[in-house]
């Protein structure tokens, strides 16, 4: 990867000095941006002896030494030849933007594998097809085919599946002060994809914050797996989020999981910050350009008393805590109160400070208290008529030097945000050393943002220990050679990872059912057993409370009569009689191998209306207990489950336990891609829980 970022010679394949080529374009961004590293010209069809001084050669076979980089910008049909001659040659990195292939047809489709097959052949790995490629502002690398500026050298380094949206980053970016190190357009990423990219930015130098644009992850675990190695802050915005339609599945857990949901998740679970709007990559960007804020307290200031309030809301909402100076700070500041009509509290109006050096003071006595974590200022920088006034003095004074200062020397962090006429602002923003933020809203949003990060830092991550109890070796018998829809025998399975299961056996006729029933005890719960019925309350085929022998004998054949008319010829494989669960609270924990992250858990409400509410969470597998515990408490369900109304609360621990221990039978056990237990009943506290039904779907090997 590094020689694809810092190559000592470029091959421009397809380079001509027409002036529609658009390798040539990218020859003068190289030029423009000051790289100097030895360029080559390749085209077959072209007689340039040169083109902007750059020597042409007809093959890429005929150049005097071997470059480092092939940049390969020709058709999509002489791209699997070029990587094959470039490999040979003993070409071993490429940038390849060419586009016409897997996006674009069948035919695009077969010259991808080609593609992929001739560079696995002879060792080359390249970045695209399909993309612009990559850019380094450290030497002057600028690949793209689009006329681009040299980009403010900076720590930010992006990765983007979409080159336009990665183009127009690197413009905002001039417009923001805000700096670039590193830039890669991967485009279809038929070799190199964002994983890589991750990885290699995570151990780049000049990389501090790698911003990445998605539209699909194929390797979601290993991008989980890559970000938890980078000690850098990974910011990404996933696109493609809506679904044309959802297939037909056999479990509650297909039914009410969520692409979106589980790559929420994962993203937790890694600490990937997911933004939804496009510029808060900006402005992201720019709070991570100010020191870390170490804890919540904030302190909210302003010389107008509506942006005070407005963004001490916001703050609020976000999740700080407002810094308490003391009545002696407070009282301090009327020395420098003008008319003295102000009441100084936090947030802080500062509209009766007329004097910009004593603004300065305040601020950096607010900054270095050691009751605070960090500030806000929002003010203006209004255009106004020639004058002397203390107005002029109040918003137009250049206070830029002293705030550098005390955000320097404070160690934390001060968000400003200035309204004005945009040709003012602008031009503040190229003077100061200091991120300006554009608003209230996006400032509270990126510095918690920059706060919950580095508090997630400070907290170490729990690992997730296997439970004790577990019967691996057992439960490797148990799935050897299973394959196909399976129902409550899952719960002998789960009773092998120590999951409570309810006491149950299979009765094939009416006297066996009796007798079953005798052993339970009295009332019983009897239902139906059919791989044609997996969901038996749609059969007719669960009873609850019968409480004879008699209704035994009758709810036996009741139960087959209603199979029958549920599905003609459906097979019947008994009945299955448990014993009645205590009452306590319907929960549901469910599973499912997700084709991009792997095992993921699901766990919330349960009963038959778990697909009407949808209250669920879930995380990947195996989960942590603290993991587990902080999903289920931010659900709506987990009200009922602290007791409410007379009721007591109930067994929360005994639930986080199970829904553990089901995570490491997932992570176990790949080859179930569907997992039910529905209900889980949660017990008074203290007593415990009891899994209730089961079912599964499990792949063949």
């Amino acid at each position: 990867m590094h020689k694809l970022f810092y190559p000592d010679s470029i091959a421009i394949i397809g380079l001509s000095s027409k002036s529609s080529n658009i390798p040539r374009i990218t020859l003068e961004n190289l030029l423009r941006w000051g790289y100097r590293g030895r360029l080559f010209g390749v085209n077959p069809r072209s007689d340039d002896l040169h083109v902007d001084g750059i020597r042409m050669f007809r093959e890429i076979e005929d150049l005097p030494e071997v470059p480092d980089l092939a940049y390969c910008l020709i058709p999509a049909k002489f791209v699997p030849d070029m990587v094959r001659r470039c490999g040979e040659f003993g070409i071993k990195r490429m940038a390849i933007p060419s586009g016409g292939f897997s996006e674009f047809s069948e035919e695009g489709e077969r010259l991808a594998r080609m593609t992929l097959e001739n560079a696995r052949e002879h060792g080359v790995r390249f970045v695209g097809p399909n993309g612009v490629t990559v850019a380094n502002t450290d030497n002057g690398l600028c690949l793209p085919f689009v006329p681009l500026l040299k980009a403010p050298k900076g720590e930010m380094s992006i990765i983007s599946q979409s080159g336009g949206v990665s183009l127009m980053m690197l413009n905002f970016l001039l417009d923001e002060q805000v700096g670039l190190a590193k830039f890669a357009s991967i485009g279809n990423k038929l070799d190199l994809d964002e994983v890589d990219f991750l990885r290699y930015f995570g151990e780049d130098p000049q990389t501090g914050l790698i911003c990445l644009y998605l539209e699909s992850m194929p390797r979601g675990r290993d991008f989980i797996d890559a970000v938890r190695e980078v000690n850098k802050p990974v910011v990404v915005y996933k696109a493609n989020t809506t679904s044309a339609g959802k297939k037909a599945a056999m479990s509650h857990t297909a039914a009410v999981s969520n692409d979106e949901d589980i790559i929420d998740a994962a993203f937790e679970d890694a600490g990937v910050i997911r933004i939804h709007n496009f510029l808060d990559f900006i402005e992201v960007a720019k709070a991570f350009q100010l020191p870390p804020m170490k804890g919540r307290r904030i302190m909210v200031m302003s010389p107008a008393g509506g942006f005070s309030v407005i963004t001490a809301d916001l703050c609020e909402k976000a999740g700080f805590a407002f810094a308490d100076m003391g009545s002696d700070f407070y009282e301090s500041l009327q020395q420098f109160s003008n008319a003295g009509v102000i009441k100084f509290s936090n947030p802080l109006d500062m509209g009766d400070i007329y004097d910009p050096k004593l603004t300065t003071h305040v601020i950096y006595s607010v900054m270095h208290s050691d009751e605070v974590d960090g500030a806000m200022f929002v003010s203006q920088r209004p255009q106004m008529p020639q004058g002397e006034d203390v107005f002029h003095k109040m918003f137009l004074s250049d206070l830029s030097k002293e705030t550098w200062g005390t955000i320097l020397s404070s160690g934390k962090p001060l968000g400003v945000c200035l309204f004005g006429p945009a040709r003012m602002i602008q031009q503040t923003k190229k003077s100061v050393e200091f991120p300006i933020f554009n608003s209230p809203e996006e400032m509270v949003y990126a510095m918690s943002v920059q706060m919950n990060y580095y508090a997630r830092k400070m907290k170490p991550r729990e690992e997730e220990e296997r439970p004790s109890g577990i019967n691996l070796d057992a439960a490797r018998k148990w799935m050897s050679g299973r394959s196909g829809d399976f129902g409550e025998e899952i719960l002998d399975l789960l009773s092998l990872f120590q999951v409570p299961v309810v006491w149950s056996r299979v009765a094939s006729d009416v006297r066996e059912a009796q007798s079953y029933a005798e052993e339970a005890g009295y009332p019983v719960v009897m239902k139906v057993v059919s791989p044609d019925a997996l969901h038996k309350t749609d059969a007719g085929g669960v009873f609850v409370g019968v409480s004879t022998e008699a209704e035994v004998a009758e709810t036996f054949e009741t139960i087959r009569g209603n199979l029958e008319k549920y599905r003609p010829g459906a097979r019947f494989d008994g009945v299955r009689v448990q014993r009645m669960a205590p009452e306590g609270y319907d929960m549901f924990v469910g599973g499912k191998n997700d084709p991009s992250f792997g095992p993921v858990i699901l766990f919330g409400l349960g009963g038959i209306y778990v697909e009407v509410f949808r209250d669920v969470a879930n995380s990947l597998c195996p989960a942590a207990a603290s993991t587990i515990s902080e999903r289920l408490a931010r659900l709506k369900s987990f009200a009922v489950l602290k007791g409410m109304r007379g009721k007591p609360a109930g067994d929360v621990p005994a639930f986080v336990d199970l829904a553990v221990r089901v995570s490491h039978l997932l992570a176990a056990f790949p080859q179930i891609k569907e997992l039910d237990i529905n209900p889980v009943r949660v017990l008074p506290k203290g007593m415990g829980v009891v899994a209730l039904d089961a079912r599964a779907r499990i792949a063949g090997a």
